[in-house]
């Protein structure tokens, strides 16, 4: 029996997991980090602070300089991949939004290119979430590890930087007795000795920047006859990141931000923060002289490509900014399904091993 009553649709509601990458902007990709290769190889050249010795009688020898020493260093970097499928079913259910009445007015085509492009659209942001999830071990550990669809370790990486760039502190900060300033700019001295840059950004996980602000020599510093210390003035830049201030410790002024992006961890499925909460990461300004984070691509080969049928839905090969993702889209004649995968090859490299650092607040 059919209703005898109106029904209404009104403006629907779609939960968007907004997720703007962070991190991920101190990694840079240059056209000429997106290769049609296999590997790539970076030789990096170290540089020296000795000074130059006196001689004794000018007419002695002088000394003699060491021949440069490269560091040729391959990577391989992993492969990305998710798809959809699309069968004659999906093409007949209720549009999203929409009265089965209205839905019945679309033609087909039009109810599959719009399933196409949300299903595209998932798979980029979580492209992106695994491109920062490479950022935040990068920046935490200088380390990274990759996770199958199972949760099992599949990829590797060990850059190898100093031990001394991810200490520990001696009194946690949630201690009364801890002193964080001298914490942050005893580690900003070790990087500047190592790496000869300057550290400018602060990036606090969510309990280190409380901690922080709850300490009584951080308070005592931001008393209001003491103005040139910095102020807080936090500023939402997004749902994920808080610019915090300007502030003074040492000799030095820091940007300070706080950042609570999320993702779900491949291999224990919880909800986890791309920055830990007790963590500070230490970094320059991405402009430095010997600031050097890239973001490379190589590029996924396909044969089959996209099927020219749908050609207009989704280009064969996506370069957008500073990505490179190759998109398959092929028809199942005989189970009539239609198929589609995004595949992309990226890994985040800090060339620059010396010049950022992690502290960890808690002990």
């Amino acid at each position: 029996m059919a209703a005898d009553k109106r029904t209404a649709m009104l403006a629907v509601y779609k939960q968007v997991m907004v997720f703007i990458p962070f991190l991920t902007t101190f990694f840079r990709t240059t056209p000429n980090d997106i290769k049609d290769a296999e590997s790539f190889i970076i030789e990096i050249k170290r540089g020296s602070k000795k000074i130059a010795p006196v001689i004794s009688n000018i007419t002695m020898l002088g000394g003699r300089i060491e021949r440069s020493q490269y560091t040729r260093k391959e990577f391989t970097p992993p492969v990305i991949a998710l798809g959809a499928d699309f069968a004659p079913g999906d093409l007949i259910e209720k549009a999203f939004g929409k009265s089965e009445y209205d839905s019945a007015s679309d033609g087909y085509m039009a109810q599959l290119q719009a399933l196409i492009i949300d299903a595209m659209q998932e798979i980029e942001a979580r492209i992106n979430r695994s491109i920062e999830f490479q950022c935040s071990q990068i920046l935490q550990t200088g380390e990274l590890t990759l996770y199958d669809k199972d949760g099992n370790a599949a990829f590797v990486i060990d850059f190898y930087p100093k031990a001394t760039h991810f200490p520990t502190v001696s009194v946690s900060w949630s201690d009364e007795d801890s002193d964080p300033d001298a914490d942050i700019e005893a580690l900003a001295r070790v990087i500047k000795t190592d790496g000869s840059s300057t550290i400018k950004n602060l990036i606090f996980g969510s309990i280190a920047r409380a901690n922080y602000l709850k300490n009584s020599k951080v308070n005592d510093k931001f008393d209001i006859t003491r103005i040139t210390s910095g102020n807080w003035q936090p500023r939402n830049l997004n749902e994920d990141v808080t610019y915090l201030g300007d502030i003074l410790i040492g000799s030095q002024f820091y940007q300070c931000w706080e950042y609570t992006g999320e993702y779900i961890h491949p291999a224990t499925g919880l909800t986890t923060r791309f920055i830990a909460d007790d963590k500070v990461v230490l970094l320059p300004d991405s402009g430095s002289v010997n600031f050097d984070f890239r973001k490379v691509y190589c590029t996924a080969p396909t044969i089959t490509g996209v099927d020219p049928r749908f050609a207009s839905i989704v280009p064969t090969r996506m370069s957008l900014e500073d990505r490179a993702y190759t998109a398959r889209v092929w028809a199942d004649g005989n189970s009539d399904t239609l198929n589609t995968e995004l595949k992309t090859r990226p890994l985040c490299v800090p060339v620059a091993i010396d010049v950022f650092g992690c502290l960890d607040t808690e002990i």
